[in-house]
């Protein structure tokens, strides 16, 4: 477990696309540096997992993560990530971390509701949706209160997180992050990298 990125109560992640890499930007509320970089050497949706990385030049090996599960700096098994998605229901995450009782995730407030739990999801250019509403999912269970994830208005995609229960682990929360993103967000700069990378990709 990385304690400058295990330490954060609320931090933000941004994203930086390109044909040969994928980079995450962690960085606490407020503060312009980052403290924690998540990077693959390969395009958004290939299947190489992330490597965290904190502290000064990012020299500390933290983990690894895939938008499915997250793994310690020794190769264990944290928890995993799995989405749900009914087309007349809510949409539900479910992240599973070992030694803490399953964190369910809802879509919370009338934004998130509207993009991910009613018949707006089936109309065309999500994109409009996302640059105009916010989305916010409350990952909790009886046991914990646990996280927050809201994906910011705007046409390139960048979250906000604010933990609750401070056992939950953030290299999964990243992963819930990277989850997200590639399955559930839209952003104008993966069209431009998957036209990049493969011009025939549909």
């Amino acid at each position: 477990m990385s304690r400058p990125l295990q330490a954060l109560d609320a931090f933000a992640v941004s994203i930086d696309y390109g044909r040969a890499h994928t980079t995450f930007e962690v960085r606490a509320d407020g503060r312009r540096d980052p403290v924690a970089r998540m990077h693959k050497d390969g395009a958004y949706d290939t299947a190489h997992p992330y490597r965290v990385s904190t502290g000064p030049q990012f020299a500390d090996f933290a983990g690894f993560v895939t938008p499915f599960s997250a793994m310690s700096a020794d190769g264990a098994e944290i928890g995993s990530v799995r989405l749900r998605e009914r087309t007349l229901r809510t949409d539900e995450w479910t992240v599973t971390q070992h030694g803490l009782a399953a964190l369910t995730g809802l879509p919370k407030g009338l934004n998130s509701r509207l993009r991910h739990g009613s018949p707006l999801r089936l109309i065309p250019r999500q994109d409009l949706a996302d640059v105009l509403l916010s989305v916010r999912l409350s990952f909790r269970a009886p046991e914990s209160p646990g996280f927050e994830l809201t994906r910011r208005v705007g046409v390139r995609a960048h979250y906000g997180v604010r933990i609750h229960d401070p056992r939950v682990d953030r290299l999964l929360v990243l992963a819930c992050v990277a989850h997200f993103n590639t399955y559930a967000s839209v952003d104008p700069r993966k069209a431009v990298v998957d036209a990049i990378a493969n011009p025939f990709k549909g």
